[in-house]
């Protein structure tokens, strides 16, 4: 972490990549409440893109809880043109938080780095998993379904972790913002 506690520049960077999440999320909207009504699994995996800037932001900031931050912001900015309603709120907090949490404690373990971020990305795809089973119609609750979208998610979350990496990696050559200079947040 680079600092004990958020600045206003530090703020103001969560809430607009929180504000590029919310625009996403809009736009993908339509595909991802199709495919959760008709392919669990798919939608699981598809839905790992709502992760991406939160995760991003947990890279390039280096903040501790910015991953859960960006996803309330994301949600708050999305009330309105979701279907969900405020209920968008649940799955991008429980996300971030389980992400976020995660590396805390594994980084209170001495483990830092890449590793215990994909184990991190992987507690988020758990939490994502239960938060969308008492929501998931009776049809798809067969093991073979569940099983298939335990094992979207944890793609989708992966993915969106790796793909964090590569945009991050280009913001930083940019010059657009630099690198943490600690390894700890991640």
């Amino acid at each position: 972490m680079t600092s004990q506690r958020a600045t206003t520049r530090t703020l103001l960077l969560l809430a607009a990549f929180g504000a590029i999440g919310a625009v996403l999320l809009t736009v993908v909207a339509p595909l991802t409440s199709a495919l959760a009504v008709v392919a669990p699994p798919l939608y699981a995996l598809v839905a790992g893109v709502h992760s991406v800037l939160p995760f991003l932001a947990r890279r390039l900031l280096g903040v501790r809880w910015a991953a859960t931050a960006v996803g309330a912001f994301v949600g708050i900015l999305s009330v309105a043109s979701t279907p969900l309603g405020v209920l968008i709120l649940v799955p991008l907090v429980v996300s971030g938080a389980a992400f976020d949490g995660t590396l805390l404690l594994l980084a209170r373990r001495g483990r830092t780095g890449e590793a215990a971020a994909a184990i991190a990305a992987g507690a988020s795809a758990l939490a994502l998993f239960l938060v969308s089973l008492p929501v998931m119609s009776p049809e798809h609750l067969l093991p073979a379904v569940l099983a298939a979208t335990l094992a979207g998610r944890l793609g989708g979350q992966l993915a969106a972790w790796e793909l964090s990496a590569v945009l991050a990696r280009r913001v930083v050559r940019a010059g657009i913002l630099r690198a943490p200079s600690s390894t700890d947040s991640r």
